[in-house]
């Protein structure tokens, strides 16, 4: 899709205009305005092609203006050339793709096992010495909690 844009903005408030079966019909310009906000791109292009060489006022959001084909189209249309169209929206074909590049990861050459015969012998673990850490209980030197008083300083008289 080509790029999008509209050198002078309408300055008329959407809410203001009157209800018509494609949009809004703006009474200042006497046109209709299209409401492309709900719209696909596909669907932007499919009416631009349809009124080629009309001047069309629309209704748009800004992330539709001023841009290129997406990349995600792009990348769509990479990823679905090599699958007919009439399969291309199947959730079936989208199921059994997925299946078949699931398949094809989890397919590993296996290893062929080999007995091995001789004297056993069992070494001891020997774990490495860890200068990354250290593990141990924590003391807070130079606290001004520790030099609390552990007792109340007020002392309590107890009347028998």
């Amino acid at each position: 899709m080509k790029k999008i844009y509209i050198p002078n903005p309408c300055s008329e408030s959407w809410e203001t205009m009157s209800s018509h079966e494609q949009g809004k019909f703006c009474s200042v310009c006497s046109k209709c305005v299209v409401d492309f906000t709900q719209k696909k791109s596909e669907e932007i292009e499919y009416v631009f092609k349809e009124k080629q060489g009309e001047d069309i006022c629309g209704r748009f959001f800004s992330h539709q203006l001023d841009k290129d084909v997406e990349k995600s189209e792009k990348l769509k249309s990479w990823l679905l050339k090599y699958i007919p169209r009439n399969f291309q929206k199947s959730r079936m074909t989208l199921a059994a793709f997925s299946l078949i590049l699931f398949l094809a990861g989890c397919a590993k050459p296996k290893e062929k096992a080999h007995a091995i015969i001789g004297e056993t012998k069992i070494e001891e673990d020997s774990i490495p010495k860890n200068d990354d850490y250290v593990v141990g209980a924590a003391v807070v030197r130079n606290d001004s909690v520790d030099k609390m008083f552990q007792k109340d300083s007020l002392k309590l008289k107890h009347h028998k």
